[in-house]
């Protein structure tokens, strides 16, 4: 009973692969950033998690779930980095978006702000940490304590990262930051992943579950 990180990738445009070997009722995470006030646009059969923008950047997270092993590349239209990052549940499959925390400010502290553990009648409990910042002179790519780096890119004026606990986190996620160098305008978000039991459909097909973050279905 456990989640475990399948693969990652980033790419410095509105386009990504979906990376590595990976199986229907996996769950896909992707973190899009634009330097603009109105975030990239989550295409059809994706499900925003979070968006946030102002002062000329934003951040936006979405998912779903795999329904084969070769997913189509998704297009994020106006993103300038994605990132891509699939988990997969040892038990059945990985609930997204149980609870979410945003952060915003101009600052040289990255804010990860803090979520209640969410573990009522499901299993392993992960969080994730997406910041972005109009600096690529700062190591954004330095995760919070309590998490690890998965991925960074950076373009002219802008970096982001990806980070999550890479193992189950028993208790609350607590409001942590990271000190840096220079101030900069900054987004973060925080994603918590829960497992649950489940068997994904032969072939895909639909699945609709209750989200308590904010309602609807995945």
């Amino acid at each position: 009973m456990a989640i475990s990180r399948v693969s990652q990738a980033t790419a410095q445009s509105a386009t990504i692969t979906i990376p590595g070997t990976y199986a229907a009722g996996d769950l896909i995470v992707i973190a899009a950033i634009r330097t603009n006030n109105t975030p990239a646009t989550i295409p059809s059969g994706w499900v925003n998690l979070s968006s946030v923008g102002s002062v000329g950047l934003s951040l936006s997270t979405a998912c779903r779930y795999a329904q084969s092993s070769s997913e189509p590349s998704p297009t994020f239209t106006n993103a300038n980095i994605l990132h891509s990052v699939v988990y997969r549940s040892s038990l059945g499959i990985v609930l997204p978006g149980m609870a979410l925390g945003l952060n915003v400010g101009t600052s040289a502290t990255i804010g990860y702000t803090a979520l209640a553990q969410y573990k009522t009648g499901l299993d392993a409990n992960w969080y994730l940490g997406i910041a972005a910042q109009l600096n690529t002179a700062n190591s954004l790519e330095t995760a919070p304590t309590g998490m690890a780096n998965v991925n960074f890119d950076s373009i002219t004026g802008l970096k982001s990262a990806f980070h999550d606990t890479n193992g189950d986190q028993l208790s609350n996620w607590p409001s942590t930051t990271v000190t840096l160098v220079n101030s900069a305008v900054y987004r973060s978000a925080v994603i918590q992943l829960a497992e649950m039991s489940y068997t994904f459909p032969s072939g895909g097909g639909g699945l609709i579950l209750p989200r308590p973050m904010n309602g609807g279905v995945l």
